[in-house]
């Protein structure tokens, strides 16, 4: 009896790690791509192209603040590590929007596919992207 009922727990384990594994996989698949910053925080209009970020399928990070690049990595839980931001010099309101962009990406506590918008959550502060390319 104990043998069949240990058997049986194993199985119940195996199938639900299955199942949340492919959800982590569909919802990594679902970040892939490029995105452009469409709204959450201000964007004065001063720069040739808007911030933007760019998900790999090996949830690397690169991006533009609307001044500097940065480079990182993101977990589907919204974890972002971005350990190289460039230092160029920027005018003060794309710094500030620089700053506000780097603080909710390195504070996030969710991110997901919400119709077609890539949202990354910081509790009080968010980031919305709309997707730049077909995938």
């Amino acid at each position: 009896m104990k043998k069949a009922t240990l058997c049986l727990l194993a199985l119940i384990t195996i199938s639900l790690t299955g199942c949340f594994s492919n959800q982590q996989l569909d919802k990594s698949a679902q970040m892939v791509g490029g995105w452009k910053l469409k709204g959450g925080i201000e964007i004065p209009g001063i720069t040739k192209r808007r911030p933007s970020l760019n998900i790999e399928p090996n949830m690397e990070v690169t991006g533009f603040t609307g001044c500097n690049l940065f480079k990182g990595k993101v977990e589907p839980d919204g974890d972002f590590s971005l350990p190289a931001v460039t230092h160029k010099m920027c005018l003060p309101e794309l710094v500030k929007q620089e700053n506000e962009m780097l603080n909710v990406l390195r504070s996030a506590t969710s991110i997901e596919v919400i119709n077609s918008s890539l949202i990354v959550d910081a509790g009080d502060k968010f980031l919305v992207f709309e997707k730049t390319n077909a995938s």
